[in-house]
């Protein structure tokens, strides 16, 4: 028997998931999905895994905030939105972050993005993590831009605003 590292095991992981991933992106694109569903013995039947997902999805609120965390709890609360479903990581921490965790990501719904270093593990050659999601959408969670005066900025107003653009909040609205 064969035995491999959690390292490599993950990156045999890694590479399986974007093989599928594209093979589904390409299914899509050419309106074969349901054969590459049965290939996997996939079967949706009803609306229940969504609403089941929306119980696991998680918003991602990346980089600097213009205020405390607690008052976007806040914002989020009033939206209707459990705070425990949105995990903020700040500027400081966006440095550690690496790009392939959220790649693929079944963790994630969105990203409401504000200001993070341009550089980050994971990115390969790419300018920014922004530019890296923006050039693939399709592997990414949603991608939504905090702006505030023309720059990137989480302000809690528009914080509040973004919520609604979400796909979780889309969920939450059709259970």
């Amino acid at each position: 028997m064969t035995y491999y590292s959690q390292r490599q095991i993950a990156d045999f992981r890694s590479k399986i998931l974007a093989k599928i991933n594209f093979e589904i992106d390409i299914a899509i694109k050419n309106d074969f999905l349901e054969e590459i569903l049965e290939k996997y013995g996939i079967s949706i039947e009803n609306e229940e895994p969504q609403i089941l997902a929306t119980k696991r999805m998680k918003i991602l609120v990346l980089g600097g905030l213009a205020g405390k965390v607690k008052d976007y709890q806040v914002a989020a609360k009033r939206k209707g939105i459990n705070p425990e479903n949105i995990e903020f990581i700040d500027y400081q921490d966006a440095k550690n972050l690496n790009a392939e965790r959220l790649r693929y990501s079944f963790e994630y719904s969105d990203i409401i993005y504000g200001p993070t270093p341009h550089k980050v593990e994971g990115m390969g050659d790419t300018s920014s993590l922004l530019s890296l999601i923006e050039e693939n959408p399709n592997q990414y969670p949603k991608l939504i831009k905090a702006y505030a005066n023309n720059k990137l900025k989480i302000t809690i107003s528009g914080f509040a605003d973004y919520l609604t653009k979400t796909r979780y909040y889309e969920a939450m609205a059709n259970l």
